[in-house]
């Protein structure tokens, strides 16, 4: 698994709006999936840079990265993510990422001291 691989699911799990059940989309399940905006737009690999899908019971996600900034003076990477839903609910942000913490953090966590765009569970608000 590719470290960006690795920051996409992670980012998917500490956010917390795709259910922690949801099954992650394979190239060749997103190539062959039911819903054309996967098909187009993971599946065809139309994307230019880096995209992840989840699916449950006829739900579906899909969450689109682009590293802004490879580390800041206090090492933290920044990334643009832009999400979809079978809804067609959407939403973006930008989000603070240490990699040798493994740890997310929405950018307007710092200025204003609110964890804003993080909608999961508390158990990663420890994050300093």
């Amino acid at each position: 698994m590719s470290f960006i691989d690795e920051r996409m699911q992670s980012f998917a799990r500490w956010h917390g709006e795709i259910p922690r059940e949801a099954k992650r989309l394979e190239d060749y399940e997103a190539r062959q999936h039911a819903a054309p905006w996967i098909r187009h737009h993971i599946g065809d690999g139309i994307v230019h840079g880096h995209s992840i899908g989840y699916e449950l019971d006829g739900r579906w996600w899909t969450l689109f990265f682009e590293r802004v900034e490879v580390a800041g003076r206090d090492g933290a990477e920044r990334w643009h993510v832009e999400a979809y839903d079978h809804k067609g609910k959407s939403w973006t942000g930008r989000y603070l990422y240490w990699p040798g913490r493994g740890r997310w953090l929405h950018v307007l966590f710092q200025l204003r001291g609110h964890d804003y765009g993080r909608h999961g569970t508390p158990q990663d608000a420890s994050v300093q």
